[in-house]
């Protein structure tokens, strides 16, 4: 479980690109040798570099950085809306359903909005609480942390045990892509921890992804592929991908 500090230092060592680790010591009022141990830790992670002296951060191609959500929001909007239209049929009254703070995801809280029905949202995402905000039959229930303003939610490490409480049936997540045969990437770091701990929440997992994410991966792992219960999507992936998808147990459904 990463701790508050640690994120704190992979945020400013990104912004810098690289701190000594007497600096990070004296900005967090800790021993340079408890600095170490959590550059030691955050490199072993792949959360940034440790070199000597310091952290350094990671340098990542363009395509691994995550682009601000009201701008994701608006690529293929029409995949994205079919996609969330298929995927209201899995939602019954009296569900408790996390959502996560993709753009994918924030199409599927419009509907939710539209239809009203007397469910329980727990959402990490700042739009998607504004987005429910006024449908009086949905219980909506927002998870803390640090605010990532890429994406409009509060991420980083496990929540904390006020979250613990809460049952999940059915958690909905997107992602900035999918290997079949491996599991979900991400470019932003923090996102991964809420969305794994609200997989391993859930009764079941529902990934909602159109199919200009497959066979892509980002800078980071967060769910293996067997953690997937079902794959909703709009085109008809292939052939190896299916078979790589039904193997870890996945039901893939299609929007058409």
């Amino acid at each position: 479980m990463m701790r508050q500090r640690q994120q704190k230092i992979v945020e400013h060592v990104n912004k810098v690109g690289i701190a000594s680790f007497d600096e990070l010591a004296e900005m967090y009022s800790v021993s340079p040798f408890t600095i170490r141990r959590d550059v030691d830790y955050l490199g072993k992670a792949h959360l940034l570099v440790r070199v000597k002296g310091g952290a350094q951060r990671i340098e990542s191609p363009k395509q691994f950085r995550e682009t601000q959500l009201p701008n994701r929001i608006q690529l293929n909007p029409v995949e994205k809306e079919m996609i969330a239209d298929k995927a209201m049929q899995f939602i019954e009254p009296g569900d408790s359903i996390f959502l996560d703070g993709s753009s994918t995801i924030h199409w599927l809280a419009k509907n939710l909005a539209q239809l009203n029905p007397e469910i329980t949202v727990v959402t990490n995402s700042v739009l998607i609480s504004l987005e429910l905000a006024q449908a009086n039959n949905i219980r909506l229930i927002g998870l803390g942390g640090i605010m990532d303003a890429e994406t409009y939610s509060f991420v980083g490490a496990y929540p904390d045990s006020y979250a613990e409480s809460f049952h999940i049936n059915k958690a909905f997540l997107s992602s900035t892509a999918l290997i079949p045969a491996e599991g979900t990437y991400e470019n932003a770091a923090f996102n991964g921890y809420t969305k794994r701990y609200a997989a391993q929440r859930a009764d079941r997992v529902y990934l909602l992804i159109d199919s200009s994410k497959f066979g892509k991966k980002a800078l980071n792992r967060v769910l293996r592929t067997e953690q997937i219960g079902v794959l909703i999507t709009e085109k008809k992936v292939t052939k190896e991908d299916q078979s790589a998808l039904e193997d870890n147990g996945v039901e893939i459904v299609y929007c058409n």
